[in-house]
């Protein structure tokens, strides 16, 4: 019996949407996705993590979490009964570059949703104990994430990479120290200072033939036309290299981050370095997946490639190994990564066909459109972007992926960050040359 033939994929063409500007300066992007009975909704303001208090570092994490808990209108979590019975959620994200309020709900009465939500983002009560209960969640939640051997490794890992002095090199939602020293009026004070319609966009995706068009006045009339919080220049820390430990000195088995900081979607090279990055470490047969994992048994799995955010991009290497294996892996990660071998037709085809043909999949909900828009709109880009880039990617021949390759993964700039046994692995690293530091992520 033969084996089925697969098609090519049908062109396809990312929606483009319907932009708004409400009269207090809101700016909305509207996806009408008809069928889509579940709207999401985003919104974006610029306003970045590092805008925080450095003795605060966290506040704006507090604010995003505890600001649904209650309004003046409804306080005491009658809010999100209100939204509940609409059948909406929120969720939120206060990210190193720009924050993201939004949420979910049937289309049909989006309407109404969309009044609480400018209720939320207009009139948070902030209450003394929910505020005292998002502190107190949040060092928890960073103390877990210190006895996770992946997030402590990522931690360890940004901060080799951008400095203890760069907020990028520092947990998003701060530390126990800088947590413990925020009290509500800091919230209040970062949510005045900083939440307004002025230079923030909302973009809302789904069956928009079910919302009436007076469904936004409530967010035109949200009005704080002067936050103060303006967003820093986008200027970057140098760019750390080298390697560190965290020690684990039970742990049975090792995790291990390689890494640097790269170009910016907008570089001419961004197509052909994405698909370098999947031929190398994003596909299940990338090279090093099949090295690490199939020929050697080293791993379960080795993941990366290039990741784009607002102003510049990661390239990374990941996965766990045995003890035994950790070195000899990360030897052999740093050896590919120098790639000897050019990238073969077979390698940049097939990463092409994912690449380009895993795009509609991404799409098929308005929560896909909105939070690859929102991400695309904090990068000062829209949707025609997303256009040329696939085109950009159909074109990239085998020697262009190779050479930007080679130009952009230079092994001498990268961070190698191990979570395992340190005394173990201490020789093991001096001896290959690479020179390791032992750090507490904690302190």
């Amino acid at each position: 019996m033969s084996r089925p033939v697969v098609p090519a994929p049908r062109p396809w063409i990312y929606p483009s949407p319907e932009v708004r500007v409400l009269p207090n300066g809101l700016t909305v992007w509207l996806f009408d996705l008809p069928g889509q009975h579940v709207a999401t909704f985003d919104l974006l303001l610029p306003l970045p993590l590092s805008s925080e208090p450095r003795a605060l570092e966290g506040v704006g994490t507090i604010a995003l979490n505890s600001i649904d808990e209650g309004t003046v209108p409804h306080p005491d979590g009658r809010i999100a009964e209100l939204l509940e019975a609409e059948g909406a959620s929120l969720h939120g994200w206060a990210k190193q570059h720009h924050t993201r309020l939004g949420g979910q709900a049937p289309a049909r009465r989006l309407g109404p949703v969309l009044e609480l939500f400018t209720e939320v983002l207009r009139e948070p009560a902030y209450a003394d104990q929910d505020i005292a209960h998002h502190i107190e969640t949040r060092i928890a939640r960073h103390d877990t994430a210190l006895a996770s051997p992946g997030s402590a490794n990522r931690l360890a890992f940004n901060r080799r990479l951008y400095g203890d002095d760069a907020r990028l090199g520092r947990p998003a939602g701060g530390v126990p120290t800088t947590l413990g020293a925020i009290c509500p009026d800091d919230v209040r004070e970062w949510h005045r200072r900083g939440f307004g319609p002025a230079h923030a966009t909302v973009i809302v995706a789904g069956d928009l033939s079910r919302v009436p068009t007076e469904a936004f006045d409530a967010l035109g009339a949200w009005q704080n036309s002067q936050p103060t919080l303006a967003p820093p220049a986008d200027d970057l820390p140098p760019h750390g290299t080298g390697t560190v430990l965290v020690d684990r000195p039970d742990a049975v088995q090792s995790t291990i981050l390689v890494g640097l900081r790269s170009v910016p979607r907008t570089d001419p090279r961004w197509a052909a370095a994405r698909l370098g990055g999947h031929a190398m470490a994003g596909a299940f047969a990338s090279r090093l997946n099949l090295e690490l994992r199939e020929r050697l048994g080293y791993t379960y799995g080795i993941h990366g490639g290039f990741g784009a955010g607002p102003t510049h991009s990661l390239f990374t290497v990941g996965g766990s190994t045995r003890s035994e294996v950790t070195i000899d892996a990360v030897l052999r990660i740093l050896d590919r990564l120098r790639l000897g071998e050019p990238f073969g037709a077979a390698e940049i085809e097939d990463a092409k066909r994912f690449l380009i043909g895993i795009a509609p999949l991404a799409t098929e909900t308005s929560a896909d459109i909105v939070d690859q828009v929102a991400e695309l709109r904090a990068a000062g880009l829209d949707t025609t972007f997303l256009k040329q880039h696939f085109a950009a990617l159909a074109t990239v021949e085998p020697d262009e992926a190779t050479q930007v390759f080679q130009e952009l993964v230079t092994p001498e700039n990268l961070v190698i960050s191990i979570t395992g046994q340190a005394e173990r692995f201490l020789p093991e690293l001096e001896a290959a040359g690479l020179a390791p530091e032992v750090i507490d992520p904690a302190s």
